[in-house]
């Protein structure tokens, strides 16, 4: 399928040892969410895959003394030994958990906190308006936050790679999509076009995750999309 979109809380919890999951998708790659109970233990497991975790309540506290709290990332590149990555849950904690094929990503284990990064341009090629953004990641596995206020409207486009969207703010609608709002989760595969993207009436957050390359964005009037647009 070109694109999907996603609704955790249509999805039942499968209960757990101190905490529960809804597994979200397997394809193109795995993404569940996860809800720890207050002072359950976080253990990274040994996967061929590495895992990005996308904080949307709660915090935990890494035994290293860092803690990952709402909205902060946590990349974890595969192939680490089990229980590299260890802490416990500070409040009732829920993540995303998006497993991305190696060997993309950082070799090494990266908490992001968005408050490090300072919002920049978009440079778009063509000199269309575009929204301003945080780079917290870059490289085969890239990760963007960008806000649209009510005013903004991105026209058709499309990018190169399989391309995620987790709407941590706001709503926007993706043409023909519907409307997608705070929690819910977007995937599209790269080289589609798609759009208008139209946010609603207080503007939209989102965090988008590139999975293979860098955020190219291309307009479709200018640039057609080698795989059509989106139906």
């Amino acid at each position: 399928m070109s694109w999907q979109k996603f609704h955790p809380d249509s999805l039942a919890w499968r209960e757990s040892e101190h905490q529960q999951e809804k597994l979200i998708t397997e394809e193109p790659s795995g993404l569940k969410q996860i809800m720890f109970s207050r002072g359950a233990t976080f253990n990274s497991a040994r996967t061929g895959y590495g895992v990005l975790l996308l904080v949307v309540s709660g915090s935990l506290q890494l035994d290293d003394g860092r803690e990952v709290n709402k909205e902060d990332l946590l990349w974890i590149p595969a192939g680490m030994e089990k229980g590299t990555v260890t802490g416990r849950c500070l409040a009732e904690t829920c993540v995303f958990e998006l497993l991305v094929s190696s060997p993309l990503g950082p070799p090494e284990i990266r908490l992001i906190k968005k408050q490090a990064f300072t919002w920049q341009s978009f440079d778009d090629p063509v000199g269309r308006p575009t929204q301003p953004v945080q780079v917290l990641m870059e490289g085969n596995l890239s990760i963007l936050r960008t806000r649209f206020v009510p005013e903004y409207t991105a026209g058709d486009h499309w990018h190169d790679f399989d391309t995620w969207y987790f709407i941590t703010d706001g709503d926007m609608r993706f043409g023909h999509e519907g409307v997608y709002k705070t929690g819910e989760v977007r995937q599209v595969t790269g080289g589609y076009s798609y759009g208008p993207e139209e946010p609603g009436d207080q503007g939209v957050e989102f965090v988008l995750v590139s999975v293979g390359g860098p955020v190219m964005l291309h307009w479709a009037d200018i640039e057609p999309a080698p795989k059509g647009k989106l139906q």
